[in-house]
């Protein structure tokens, strides 16, 4: 079943519990490319991205549960789960092998899905990804904050409040994507399913933490924006000290992938 998208060729798979996941795809060609958002995110997390990967190789975009058009989950949205469907959407695409790329939460949903099956990855791409050695996911006052912000927005929403925030990368969007992704990340479904996520962090990081995996022995890439915290960089360069490469996105906050957008290409396709 397929569906319009600004953002590519867009389908619909069905999960083995019924639900549907919603993804996009471009180009032709293996290893496939899957981008992983961050928390609360969608497929238009890569819109700046898809266009410049698609020359390469196929690439593909997903809407997690919840989000996009995506079903939701009524289960715990944690690390496993989400690793869980992004393995479900693996097997749906078909192909051998795959070069996963997650920004911010999307780093530790492929970090677990790699080190359960190694075989399938070719490359791992983290675009200034959470890291559970940080103290900070564990704490009350973040916790709250987190799921405050998404309590707020979902609320504003309901309200009739539906403007994506200025000055991100989606103001270079243009406007049939601009005008898919708005009325979609800030639905109050998309909200709560990005509360749901906040809601299961600290968990699914901690269990990481304390039951650490080791990635495949595959080249793997570390970006960190030049403007994100000083102790999420420091986790950064020492992750990719032990398993990979890291490169500093000069011009970026945390949002790599809109701000650098051909940084991000140029490494992944670096791997290609």
């Amino acid at each position: 079943m397929t569906e319009t998208s600004a953002f590519g060729v867009s389908g619909l798979l069905t999960l083995p519990d019924g639900r549907r996941l919603h993804h996009v795809s471009r180009g032709e060609g293996e290893p496939v490319v899957v981008l992983e958002s961050g928390l609360g995110g969608s497929r238009a997390d890569w819109g700046l991205v898809l266009p410049g990967l698609a020359g390469h190789t196929r690439v593909v975009a997903y809407d997690r549960a919840g989000l996009g058009r995506s079903d939701p989950d009524p289960a715990r949205r944690d690390l496993d789960r989400m690793a869980d469907d992004l393995g479900h959407l693996l097997d749906g695409l078909g192909a051998e092998r795959y070069v996963l790329v997650g920004h911010s939460l999307g780093g530790p949903i492929i970090r677990t899905y790699a080190a359960r099956h190694p075989a399938r990855v070719a490359a791992l791409v983290l675009v200034d990804p959470a890291d559970e050695t940080l103290g900070t996911y564990y704490t009350l006052k973040h916790r709250l904050l987190v799921r405050g912000i998404t309590f707020v927005m979902e609320m504003l929403s309901r309200a009739g409040y539906r403007k994506l925030p200025g000055g991100s990368g989606r103001d270079a969007f243009p406007p049939e994507m601009r005008a898919e992704a708005e009325p979609e990340l800030t639905s109050p479904r998309a909200l709560r399913a990005g509360r749901a996520e906040a809601a299961a962090l600290a968990y699914g990081l901690r269990r990481l933490r304390d039951s650490p995996v080791s990635p495949p022995p595959v080249p793997i890439t570390v970006i960190s924006g030049a403007r994100s915290r000083a102790e999420l960089v420091a986790a950064h360069r020492a992750f990719a000290e032990a398993h990979g490469r890291h490169v500093t996105a000069e011009r970026s906050g945390h949002m790599v992938q809109m701000d650098q957008p051909d940084l991000v290409v140029e490494e992944i396709v670096r791997l290609l």
